[in-house]
């Protein structure tokens, strides 16, 4: 008698915890949203802070202060730069890594509109009339700025929901001369923004990417406009590899739900010109493509999965750390022998270099890689190696160091080789951001024989964050003070919070131990039934 009134307490109070956990999952805490907001992006920050998201932090007094900010009436400079102070939150509405399994093509050769953030992105190594080192570097950047199911109530299209950066760098080897673009922002509003899939098209403003063939992606022709800097590139480009997909058939990473979907083109033959300030070179080389798209990355997102989140809450909750803000090294190369690597290192905001900001550069830092070998008939292999970051440059803007010079080694290919850059100063900007991005001169061995080429050296968030917050609160004219600076800023999650996890966490715990204490029960009770 004793026995069975402590199975059926211990019911109790498992259905205790699993009903106050369903509680926390589904109740929303927050006001609704104040209809009298007019204009879109305030309503839509308004809708977002309403929104129940169970276990990810709340923002009210953050939002209260970005609605303000919006109010006033945003350019598309500082609409780019609003989401970069959004929470967690913010991700509900977007497609995330489960919205499809596989890419297809040419389908996925589209914007991926309903995600965060993407970019088409062209790197190229080339000669001149004189045999002159030029790199270029094209960059479609695009934003989607209110979440999908929000748009949609305000009446807003998948496409007018959008805002694009348009981001170029040409490099002259001969003269050390670094140009960057004007880095217009263009909003899909205004009709300036299409995209299309066959033949592919990609037209931001006067700068454009096309398909010439319907059914192919290439032949393509790049056109670049800017009378602002004085700058035209007109590229024409000739497939001459496969596709390749990026990580594990084109998931980089995919952790429940967060991600990027990632494929690329490499040693993609290319002829044209760029002028810059009335002088015209001619180029013959090799370009790389890629296209990107993420989802929970930037801003930073949940994971789709109640039980990560509520372990995740818990884990930062108790050792009082907010997420960590990632960047990553990335370079691709392309030999003379027709073939081709691309590897990449990933970072954190706490990793060790990444907190000189002084005088003296960091010492040599040597780094785990793994990427793709890309044999000469267009088969890939995965390659694991490492590099090792022996020369550094300062940025003239956050005034923190970047990498400069790498020593790259993949044992398993008998290879290893130098990237040196083709001009001192690679930097180049978007909104409140900076990165590292730059054409390298590629020298080594491969099996004992010599080898050389050329490639592109990337680094990305080496800045910290001080440097984005005080740019991005610049850009929205909020005051730069002690109280904005706490609101706007990551912080652990509270002690309610932590709470509601672990209760949640207790919830899938004791739903196990039901489980497993009702087939006890069952197996017991037809045992006595044979007896």
């Amino acid at each position: 008698m004793k026995k069975h009134l402590a199975i059926k307490v211990v019911f109790i109070i498992l259905i205790v915890i699993i009903v106050t956990a369903i509680l926390i999952l589904s109740i929303n805490f927050h006001p609704k949203t104040n209809k009298d907001l007019t204009q879109n992006t305030a309503i839509m920050i308004d809708k977002v802070k309403a929104s129940h998201v169970p276990l990810v932090q709340r923002y009210p007094a953050r939002y209260d202060l970005l609605i303000k900010a919006a109010e006033k009436g945003l350019d598309n400079i500082q609409s780019y730069a609003l989401p970069n102070f959004f929470g967690q939150d913010y991700f509900k509405g977007y497609s995330d890594m489960n919205t499809y399994k596989a890419l297809t093509f040419p389908q996925d050769h589209k914007a991926q509109l309903d995600f965060q953030f993407g970019w088409y992105f062209w790197s190229g190594n080339f000669l001149d009339e004189n045999n002159n080192v030029v790199d270029v570097v094209v960059v479609f950047f695009r934003r989607a700025l209110y979440p999908p199911p929000i748009a949609s109530e305000l009446g807003i299209s998948d496409i007018e929901n959008q805002l694009v950066q348009t981001v170029v760098a040409v490099n002259y080897a001969d003269k050390n001369l670094h140009v960057t673009g004007s880095n217009p922002i263009i909003s899909g509003t205004g009709g300036k923004i299409v995209y299309e899939i066959e033949p592919f098209l990609a037209r931001i403003g006067e700068n454009s990417a096309q398909s010439l063939q319907k059914d192919k992606m290439f032949p393509m022709k790049i056109v670049v406009n800017d009378p602002d800097k004085e700058l035209k590139i007109d590229l024409n480009l000739t497939e001459s590899k496969p596709l390749l997909l990026q990580g594990d058939e084109g998931k980089i990473p995919s952790i429940f739900g967060l991600g990027t979907w990632y494929y690329s083109y490499p040693n993609i033959k290319t002829n044209g010109s760029v002028t810059y300030q009335g002088e015209t070179r001619d180029l013959t080389g090799k370009m790389w493509m890629d296209h990107q798209w993420m989802s929970g990355i930037s801003p930073t997102g949940y994971p789709k999965n109640i039980a990560v989140q509520a372990l995740a809450t818990i884990i930062s909750g108790f050792n009082g750390k907010t997420p960590k803000s990632f960047g990553w090294d990335w370079s691709d190369v392309q030999f003379e022998d027709n073939t081709e690597i691309t590897f990449a290192s990933p970072h954190s905001d706490r990793t060790e270099e990444l907190q000189n900001m002084g005088e003296n550069p960091p010492a040599n830092t040597t780094r785990v890689i793994s990427g793709k070998y890309i044999n000469e008939d267009g088969n890939s292999e995965v390659i694991n190696g490492s590099v090792t970051i022996n020369n550094w440059m300062r940025s003239p803007r956050s005034h923190a160091w970047y990498p400069n010079g790498w020593e790259v080694k993949f044992p398993g290919k008998n290879l290893e080789f130098t990237m040196k850059s083709t001009v001192d100063d690679q930097f180049i900007y978007s909104v409140a951001s900076e990165i590292r991005e730059g054409g390298t001169i590629v020298k080594g061995t491969k099996d004992g024989k010599e080898i050389s080429g050329y490639g592109f050296g990337e680094g990305v968030n080496y800045s910290g964050r001080d440097f984005p917050l005080k740019e991005n609160m610049a850009l929205l004219g909020i005051e730069d003070n002690a109280g904005n600076r706490k609101l706007l800023q990551a912080s652990p999650p509270d002690t309610w919070l932590v709470i509601q996890s672990t209760i949640v966490l207790a919830a899938f715990v004791a739903l196990f131990i039901s489980i497993i204490l009702i087939i006890i029960i069952l197996v017991k009770k037809k045992h006595i039934q044979k007896v």
